[in-house]
């Protein structure tokens, strides 16, 4: 028997079917593979897709393959699943989970459409997969992440693993002591240091494809019999003690049990966003703020003289976050507000060309040293002030009041806006709609390969 809260999420999500989901998740979900394919298309050129796809191609499958997407390969489906999982976070690009503070759509989408091609399932059994991925993910996390992130463990990676298990389950079709188990042993795949975000080096790209091997080997093993611990997550050596610390147990488990009651009435997809900006979640909204504090007064960097951003202490604390250059890989930038900010001033805009092309652009890096961070207790990890000062001694100020939140909120609109500008100039117009439209409709499949064969070369 696993903990309480396992079992009562395994038994919520066995029998769930998609008759069970109100449109509004099912929408969701949808727009959760969409965003996970735009995303992965930004990302098939770069280091990142040719370092982890030149590993995988060469475990070509006899059987049980599935596409790498964009690459005009075929994989065993765990390693299509983890080079798919590279394409799509590389450049932080995707999905950002309020719970987790960490990025699901990564994990869960890839992991799913693979199984699902490799299996031949239908549309219709992907989106119940997807939800789950995303609940299993997003609960264990909600409690705990504050706490494992301030011992430098990352969220997306260390909360990763019981979302793949859980996704990996349901398309398996485990039932709810197998789904248990799957879950309770994701426990002992938690991984991935903050420590690379301080350096700039490259290991955070590949923590979330190695996560979802664990997930998928928990998933696996519970399928064909395994039994893990019943004490995974709360017990002296388990989940909490290792990534939270045994102080915080007894709140942790509170926690979760009070969140078991809502378990199929609300599910936590619906607090995953929309990102506009290649940055960290971190920093999405305060970019947004930036730019119409920016815009509306026409701010350059020859007028300013100093910038002060007023966030969390968690958000400040968060490595890379208050990192002012010079930046030398792209990895020191993807989480530094001074260069957010600093592109914001100077190109009116944070996409993925900003770091292929004006990574050290003398004038992002004079705003960057402008650049200093402050924190507030009674701030949210998402909350953010920024005060632009110029030299003549004004100050433009701007918070949440003057961010657009709807530009956060995911509808199939943005989502496919999204796909035709990150892939516009690649992919004709025509083909970014008839696979928006697919997605949209996958539940009318008959088989996800449909979708994925239209995903192997473009």
């Amino acid at each position: 028997m696993q903990s309480n809260f396992i079992t009562l999420m395994a038994d919520s999500f066995a029998g769930l079917t998609l008759k069970d989901l109100d449109d509004q998740i099912v929408d969701r979900a949808k727009i959760a593979i969409l965003d996970a394919i735009a995303v992965a298309y930004a990302g098939h050129k770069t280091d990142t897709a040719r370092i982890v796809c030149d590993i995988f191609s060469e475990f070509p499958a006899a059987k049980n393959s599935a596409t790498v997407w964009f690459k005009g390969l075929s994989s065993n489906y765990i390693f299509a699943a983890v080079s798919n999982c590279a394409l799509v976070h590389n450049m932080i690009h995707d999905d950002m989970n309020e719970s987790s503070r960490g990025h699901a759509g990564n994990l869960i989408v890839p992991s799913v459409l693979a199984i699902a091609e490799a299996y031949d399932r239908p549309g219709d059994e992907v989106v119940p997969a997807i939800v789950v991925g995303y609940e299993a993910m997003g609960r264990v996390a909600k409690p705990a992440v504050a706490h494992s992130v301030g011992r430098g463990f990352r969220g997306t990676s260390t909360y990763g693993p019981f979302g793949v298990a859980a996704a990996a389950s349901k398309i398996l079709k485990l039932n709810a002591v197998e789904t248990a188990n799957a879950i309770a042993g994701a426990a002992s795949f938690s991984l991935g240091l903050l420590e690379p975000f301080n350096t700039g080096s490259m290991e955070w790209r590949f923590q979330n494809s190695v996560v979802i091997m664990g997930g998928m080997m928990a998933a696996l093993t519970a399928k064909n019999g395994a039994r893990s611990a019943a004490t995974a997550l709360e017990g002296d050596g388990g989940f909490i003690s290792a990534f939270c610390g045994n102080e915080v147990k007894d709140e942790v488990v509170s926690a979760w049990m009070a969140e078991s009651k809502t378990l199929g009435k609300e599910y936590d997809i619906s607090k995953t966003y929309f990102k506009p900006y290649s940055t960290c979640g971190y920093n999405q909204i305060g970019c947004n703020i930036a730019l119409n504090v920016i815009k509306k007064h026409s701010l350059t960097a020859d007028m300013l003289k100093e910038i002060i951003v007023k966030v969390s202490p968690d958000n400040k604390a968060y490595p890379g976050v208050d990192f002012n250059g010079p930046f030398a890989t792209p990895d020191l930038a993807l989480l530094s507000k001074p260069f957010m900010l600093g592109a914001a001033v100077v190109t009116r805009d944070l996409q993925i060309d900003t770091y292929q092309s004006r990574l050290n652009d003398p004038e992002i890096l004079k705003v960057a040293k402008m650049v200093r961070l402050e924190s507030d207790l009674k701030m949210t990890p998402l909350d953010t002030e920024i005060r632009f000062i110029t030299k003549d001694g004004q100050v433009f100020a701007g918070d949440l009041r003057q961010a657009n939140l709807e530009a956060f909120i995911n509808n199939r609109g943005l989502a496919v806006q999204k796909f035709h500008s990150l892939a516009g100039g690649s992919i004709d117009s025509q083909t970014i709609d008839e696979i928006a439209e697919m997605v949209f409709n996958i539940e009318d499949l008959k088989t996800v390969s449909d979708l994925t064969a239209k995903l192997k070369r473009l």
